[in-house]
């Protein structure tokens, strides 16, 4: 990675534990001061037990430690009549016959051989590889993962748990029982490294189950297990998102960033809620499209050419393709977004409308100002009504690399670059 992306990747890190998207796992040597306040904290550190390379390697090398499968065998005595099953043991069979009946030579007590599969340790082995199965295979939440390239590792690796689990013949006939805590902490002392290894992973995950990890604790799963962005200018983008809350909170509230609502961030003030939402139209307070209902109608030429242009690109895709289209006049996914919200009455007060260049080139930036600009003057609220010169406040941030220009008010919008960038509210 470059200079420029490292020192990014230094100075936001401690916010971006949420970051889930399409990315690679490194160990963040740069962790210090982090922002462990997080949403979906048990969810996020689930995703982070797999990642951890105890996990992994445990699983990779599970074929292998199984073969380390023991069992226990034990001595049964049984007393039956007309028939002999295992070693007769003349001993007990003589005071059977002495209790019951002297003469009756059909009583025989035997010893059989019982192998035992449900000891502790094969327990725990089986407690563990059924939550490894369960989150592989059953956890709706991962199944949204399994082609980002942090998880692709796990793609190949569970198959070793399916067959473990579903089909190895001696786990068959482990019962799926929940072990003591008693007996897991006495397991990571076995000399058997598959059930050493079992144990100790099985502790792990139920500290994050149960919320038993402390700070330090989170900084240490978090900093080995950190999914760092692999597109330069998304981690840009992140950049400006993070000296945004930085600037203007000290107890923000951060979100998974997982593809769904894309929600970064929550915080308060003295009279305001305010959300930050990264690469997202925002929530259902705001509207970014413009349907050509619109100009439908219209006598003006141009927007009478563009509705009728619009009409017949849907005619034809559905035509040639058979699939059918919804026509829009104008769509829009700004960077970034922040509503604010009174706290008393709920509504929406302010809209912070965020676009980002990592360019050094005016001409580029050129490029973002416009259509920042575009975003400004055509967001509408729910009802669809134009928010600009309405009671609510809209105001658009640029947000640039290194580029010179003049610098001063220019009303609804703030331009910034990374050497000038007070971003407060």
């Amino acid at each position: 990675m470059r200079e420029k992306e490292e020192e990014i990747l230094e100075e936001i890190s401690g916010f971006l534990h949420g970051y889930l998207k399409s990315g690679n796992v490194r160990i963040n040597s740069f962790l210090s001061k982090t922002n462990v306040n997080i949403s979906n904290l048990q969810q996020l550190l689930t995703i982070r037990f797999l990642l951890l390379k105890e996990t992994k390697h445990f699983v990779q090398k599970l074929p292998f430690l199984l073969k380390q499968f023991k069992t226990t065998t034990a001595t049964r005595t049984e007393t039956n009549i007309g028939e002999v099953r295992g070693e007769i043991d003349w001993a007990e069979t003589t005071k059977r016959r002495l209790a019951r009946n002297h003469i009756d030579r059909t009583i025989f007590s035997t010893n059989e051989s019982v192998r035992s599969y449900d000891t502790p340790e094969n327990l725990v082995l089986k407690e563990l590889l059924g939550i490894l199965y369960r989150l592989l295979f059953h956890d709706s939440y991962l199944k949204g993962f399994e082609k980002a390239a942090w998880f692709s590792e796990w793609q190949e690796l569970k198959s070793n748990i399916e067959y473990a689990f579903k089909h190895n013949i001696y786990l068959q006939r482990v019962h799926s029982v929940h072990v003591s805590d008693r007996t897991v902490q006495k397991t990571q002392n076995h000399r058997n490294r598959l059930y050493r290894e079992a144990a100790q992973l099985l502790v792990s995950y139920r500290k994050i189950i149960k919320g038993q990890y402390n700070e330090e604790d989170l900084k240490i799963l978090l900093r080995e297990t950190f999914i760092a962005p692999e597109n330069q200018d998304v981690l840009f983008e992140l950049y400006w998102i993070i000296q945004i809350i930085k600037q203007n909170t000290e107890k923000s509230q951060l979100h998974l960033m997982d593809g769904g609502h894309n929600k970064v961030a929550t915080w308060e003030d003295d009279s305001h809620i305010h959300h930050l939402y990264h690469d997202s139209s925002g929530s259902d307070s705001v509207i970014f499209h413009i349907p050509t209902s619109e100009i439908e109608g219209s006598g003006h030429p141009y927007l009478k050419q563009k509705y009728q242009s619009l009409e017949a690109t849907k005619d034809l895709v559905q035509s040639i393709f058979g699939r059918n289209v919804t026509s829009h006049l104008w769509r829009g996914r700004p960077d970034f977004l922040i509503e604010s919200y009174d706290q008393t009455t709920n509504k929406l007060t302010k809209l912070t409308i965020g676009e980002v260049k990592n360019t050094s080139r005016v001409e580029y930036a050129t490029t973002g100002l416009e259509e920042l600009v575009e975003y400004l003057y055509l967001v509408k609220d729910r009802k669809g009504r134009y928010l600009l010169n309405s009671d609510v406040t809209v105001q658009g941030i640029l947000c640039l690399d290194q580029v010179e220009f003049d610098s001063g008010s220019f009303g609804m919008l703030k331009v910034l670059s990374r050497s000038n960038r007070r971003t407060h509210l």
